[in-house]
């Protein structure tokens, strides 16, 4: 891998059960957000910091996005990895690992989302319409993720 090739990490849980059985629990991001207002995200995502393995990152971001609750709770051994996606961000080169866990309803209730995200998650899954960013739609309004993330979405 290239030296100027950046990483992040995306978890995508799926509801075994409950209302939203079968769709995704993405975070959207809120008003608070300097960039990308109201755009959607897996359940939690970021930057794997130089230092760090994937495996670091992922626990880092679970516990900074929803909170020490659902990280300790949270069994990061029944992820999956779904491949990585090559993206440019700003003119960086990045690489995204992409994980994907099963999670229940109550299990995703111990979850805090952070201060930068609406208060509670979206839910989708292919039946309902999603869109990237490219496709110009309002992140106020639509379910709108980055380029990246909706392509690894449509392959769930």
């Amino acid at each position: 891998m290239p030296a100027n090739k950046n990483k992040s990490i995306s978890v995508w849980l799926e509801l075994v059960d409950g209302p939203n059985e079968g769709k995704f629990a993405l975070q959207k991001r809120n008003e608070k957000e300097i960039r990308f207002k109201f755009v959607c995200q897996p359940t939690w995502a970021g930057k794997v910091e130089e230092s760090e393995s994937i495996e670091i990152a992922i626990e880092r971001e679970c516990e900074e996005e929803l909170g020490k609750n659902f990280k300790d709770d949270f069994d990061f051994s029944a992820l999956k990895f779904i491949g990585a996606q090559d993206y440019s961000f700003r003119g960086d080169n990045w690489q995204s690992y992409n994980y994907l866990g099963k999670i229940t309803q109550q299990k995703l209730e111990l979850a805090e989302l952070h201060a930068e995200a609406e208060p509670q998650f979206v839910f989708a899954n292919k039946q309902d319409k999603v869109f990237d960013m490219k496709s110009a739609k309002s992140p106020r309004f639509d379910i709108v993720l980055f380029d990246d993330q909706y392509k690894i979405f449509k392959k769930l």
